[in-house]
């Protein structure tokens, strides 16, 4: 069964992560696959709105540090930094349902969302000072942007869980509820109804306002992530990490 299952129904393409064993984790294939279907129904129009949510009751656990140990990670750059300019580049309203964990690269992704949906119980986490690591995906400018520096190096530097009820009242999310999923749906059926060339056109006006910012705290991300990545200090602390997880698994 392939790592991303995709249904569409009226208008609306339900985009699922399907690596239960991981908890949704991100290896190459499952961003080269949630990449070109965000690139497919951005060019096709029967479709208004993409939703993106994760099986078994958990959204996506970040990346699958497993499927980077030895030559893994040589094949992972491209299909993360591709998919993240799809996602940046998607023209039509994405919405997330989000329940259970979202953490690293599965809660940075969030940031660039037009609309999340998430269970009052689901937890967020940034875990890049725990491992050594910078953050990525343009989450430093957005969280700085959406929370004002002091919030936003709080949720950095401490790398604590928060629960879908404060990722909502921080306003990161549209709506929390144990119906959330329902409330996409809803929401995505309501922008049916709007002209989706109004949408596109709004929508691209919107993003262009930090689009330049976004690319350069990327390109500073990046650097700083070369940088740190198979330090001491990473390495000494992605040690711990698997020492607390029992075995190799997912951020």
């Amino acid at each position: 069964m392939s790592k991303l299952l995709i249904e569409t129904a009226e208008g609306v393409q339900l985009l699922t992560l399907n690596r239960p064993e991981t908890k949704n984790a991100f290896d190459a294939e499952l961003w080269s696959l949630l990449r070109d279907a965000l690139n497919s129904a951005s060019d096709n129009p029967e479709i208004n709105s993409v939703i993106v949510t994760g099986v078994n009751n958990t959204f996506s656990s970040g990346v699958d540090l497993a499927s980077m140990v030895g030559d893994g990670g040589a094949d992972y750059e491209e299909p993360f930094e591709t998919c993240v300019d799809a996602l940046i580049n998607f023209t039509k309203p994405l919405i997330a349902a989000v329940d259970g964990i979202a953490i690293g690269g599965g809660a940075t992704i969030l940031l660039h969302f037009d609309a999340v949906f998430i269970a009052p119980a689901a937890r967020i986490k940034y875990p890049f000072s725990d491992l050594g690591l910078a953050p990525e995906v343009g989450s430093s400018l957005l969280l700085f942007e959406s929370l004002g520096y002091q919030k936003a190096a709080q949720l950095l530097f401490d790398a604590d869980w928060i629960s879908g009820d404060e990722y909502f009242q921080l306003g990161l999310a549209r709506y929390s509820g144990t119906d959330f999923v329902d409330q996409a749906f809803a929401y995505a059926h309501k922008l049916n109804e709007q002209s989706l060339a109004s949408l596109i056109e709004t929508k691209a006006i919107l993003k262009s306002f930090n689009a330049d910012g976004i690319a350069e705290a990327r390109k500073l991300e990046t650097t700083a992530m070369k940088k740190l990545y198979g330090s001491e200090d990473n390495l000494k602390a992605v040690e711990k990490f698997f020492v607390r997880k029992g075995s190799p698994d997912a951020v």
